[in-house]
């Protein structure tokens, strides 16, 4: 049976399932914690049958363990399949396994620096430019989504909870008129994982080397008391390898188009 987390021991469980889990544990940890007691956030939480942990947000899914075997796993599986579809989800980013019927397609690889390492930073970014570590988070969100005002407003809305709760950073760099064209992020954490996202450029900004120099100097601050990690494309595996990061595993995604009830 599919669990709704709204106490405090199913939040202790539902971490319990997370706990050394890269990416997850950061990622979907901090949700719990952050947007657990508040439903309006538009955040859901969920412990499945077997070691499953399931958070929702508009229509992604993100899904951690593993369902039971045998039969009581095809009722499990049947179960979620059911809910995911009454919920109109059509985006799921899980372990390897995924439920039947769902399309993969390109999967995320994950990178790490871990905790007491130190990468070689980049060559600086123009003089023009400097750094901010505390950026204002509304031409952050601007950047990062620049053209969708409701992603605006949700990255903001995330990125400011986990900034006044201690468990995020920011970095930007900004030009002569305080604006900024480069950033990068960490919204997410747990005891041993810092998790970086949100690192865009600005277009006329871009192939200056701004992003490198960023994500390497956010990466290093972070590394001194975490290990770090974050996802991406594999187009750009030679990018992060160049900088000197480590895979350290993969995430799968999928997708599905629900036929009309």
């Amino acid at each position: 049976m599919i669990q709704a987390v709204t106490t405090p021991t199913h939040r202790r469980e539902f971490a319990r399932r997370l706990a050394g889990k890269p990416y997850f544990e950061a990622t979907m940890g901090t949700a719990c914690t952050l947007f657990g007691e508040h439903p309006a956030s538009g955040w859901r939480f969920y412990l499945l049958p077997g070691t499953g942990a399931l958070s929702l947000r508009g229509g992604t899914a993100t899904l951690c363990g593993r369902l039971p075997a045998g039969s009581a796993g095809e009722e499990a599986e049947e179960e979620l399949q059911g809910f995911l579809r009454f919920l109109r989800v059509d985006r799921l980013i899980s372990e390897p396994a995924a439920p039947d019927g769902w399309q993969m397609t390109e999967p995320l690889l994950l990178w790490e620096l871990p905790q007491g390492e130190r990468l070689p930073l980049p060559p600086p970014p123009p003089q023009e430019l400097y750094l901010e570590t505390q950026p204002s988070m509304m031409p952050v969100s601007r950047l990062v989504f620049p053209h969708s005002t409701g992603e605006q407003e949700d990255f903001y809305s995330t990125a400011c909870t986990a900034l006044t709760h201690g468990m995020g950073v920011c970095y930007a760099l900004m030009d002569e008129a305080k604006t900024p064209v480069c950033t990068v992020g960490s919204f997410a954490r747990s005891t041993q994982e810092a998790y970086m996202s949100a690192g865009v450029t600005a277009p006329d900004w871009r192939g200056r080397g701004l992003a490198g120099w960023l994500i390497v100097r956010l990466a290093n601050t972070l590394a001194v008391r975490h290990t770090v990690r974050f996802a991406c494309v594999p187009a750009l595996r030679t990018f992060y390898t160049r900088l000197g990061f480590h895979p350290c595993g993969e995430l799968s995604q999928f997708i599905r188009k629900w036929e009309e009830i």
